[in-house]
């Protein structure tokens, strides 16, 4: 199974995961002059407000299998809701790994969710939620964190105490607009499948029945737009 995984894998690689078409999926972000990245990321922290949805693709080779996941824009990997502590912004998301051991929901600066010693790029887009729904969105995430939800490695959408991080801020939105804001879900092919389960290591039975929230359907839908995107 893992050998056949593999043939997928490098197949998609080759023929779609990294050719013309995902090129021009790929958020455009123009170079021009060299500006040192970490400007970048102090732009950014002026930029954010409480409620924004922040995404980042990791330089870690794991980043570009979750990103081919993503079917209307592959520029991310990992994605973040900001929520204000004591006045001061922080990225809530959940990821396993080197990063975070124990898989507990985490929050982090912008400057270290957005790290250019890690990351290649980044993004910041913004809901259409008012205030009252921003605060009950606050109320939510907090709740969450101090819970400690854990990384869900199964990818069951229908497990609150495991949640993986599009999952959460799906979830949370949802809660927060009374179902007004829905984010989509992405159905797995049977290439997705094969290449989801030599990733995650699950079966390709379960894999090849699940539907996963991508990064992409947390910021491409009528809910969100754009605020600024940066390459490193």
């Amino acid at each position: 199974m893992k050998q056949l995984a593999m043939i997928w894998v490098i197949s998609y690689f080759l023929s779609s995961g990294f050719s013309s078409d995902e090129v021009q999926q790929t958020a455009s972000v123009s170079p021009g002059p060299y500006v040192n990245p970490y400007t970048k990321v102090r732009e950014g922290q002026s930029l954010i407000k409480e409620g924004d949805l922040v995404v980042r693709l990791n330089r870690a080779a794991t980043s570009c299998f979750i990103r081919l996941f993503n079917k209307q824009d592959k520029s991310y990997s990992h994605s973040g809701i900001v929520i204000y502590n004591s006045g001061y912004p922080y990225a809530y998301h959940i990821i396993d790994g080197q990063e975070n051991p124990d898989g507990r929901i985490r929050r982090d600066s912008l400057s270290e969710f957005c790290s250019p010693r890690r990351n290649k790029s980044y993004g910041i887009f913004r809901y259409d939620m008012n205030n009252e729904e921003i605060k009950k969105l606050r109320v939510q995430i907090h709740e969450w964190y101090i819970k400690g939800i854990s990384y869900d490695p199964e990818f069951n959408l229908k497990s609150d105490d495991r949640m993986y991080c599009s999952e959460m801020i799906s979830k949370a939105l949802g809660t927060t607009t009374e179902s007004r804001i829905k984010i989509g879900l992405t159905h797995l092919t049977n290439q997705d499948a094969i290449i989801f389960s030599f990733y995650t290591h699950l079966s390709f039975s379960y894999a090849s029945n699940l539907s996963v929230i991508s990064i992409d359907n947390s910021y491409v839908n009528p809910f969100c737009h754009t605020i600024k995107q940066y390459a490193y």
